[in-house]
């Protein structure tokens, strides 16, 4: 070591670091450390259900769930279905006929004739066919037009950004169903168009 003329070194004093005042807890404790109860750091500690308490609580909550599909009641609807724009957006659709809710019908009775009638009638079997196709660019049609129609209603009523993302196609997919299997069931017959 060098130094400056003038300049003596300093006395060097090689202690060791200070420990940390106890002694390592084995992987056991450390791991109990660690566990710490699912409801966060204040949650209480609760006693386990028995078997039948489950049971009953999950009754009662599906006879909630189903009680609101059938009334509508927001307070036990899935969060797709909550909400004003989601409940008008329902009786805007179940107010009205579309020909989406007629498909699976159709469908069915064209298939059940393609398969009959193209052995013995295979020229008016290809009409059928036809048929089948005009059947699914209606709907397309239908619901293209259904959704530029229920836009316009849900932006009047309640302003461009009030109006979550996904609204529209809400409303044309519960068109294309039939209405007694739409969930939450219409709470508008036909001919009620929402204000």
């Amino acid at each position: 070591m060098f130094l400056k003329p003038g300049k003596t070194a300093a006395p060097t004093h090689e202690s060791k670091p200070p420990g940390k005042g106890r002694p390592t807890p084995t992987r056991k404790e450390a791991e109990a450390a660690r566990k710490r109860p699912l409801g966060g750091a204040g949650a209480r500690p609760t006693t386990p259900l028995t078997k039948e308490q489950q049971k009953e609580a999950r009754r009662k909550a599906r006879e909630r769930y189903d009680h609101a599909m059938r009334t509508g009641d927001e307070r036990y609807l899935p969060l797709r279905d909550k909400g004003p724009v989601r409940r008008y957006t329902r009786d805007w659709i179940d107010s009205r006929r579309s020909i989406g809710e007629y498909i699976v019908f159709l469908a069915l009775g064209s298939l059940i004739c393609l398969f009959v009638l193209i052995r013995w009638q295979p020229v008016v079997a290809s009409y059928v066919m036809l048929f089948m196709y005009v059947i699914v660019f209606a709907v397309i049609g239908d619901g293209i037009v259904r959704g530029r129609q229920l836009k316009r209603a849900l932006v009047a009523k309640f302003g461009e950004d009030k109006v979550p993302r996904g609204s529209v196609w809400y409303g044309v997919n519960r068109s294309m169903q039939p209405r007694r299997n739409r969930m939450p069931h219409p709470q508008v017959g036909r001919g009620e168009f929402p204000s």
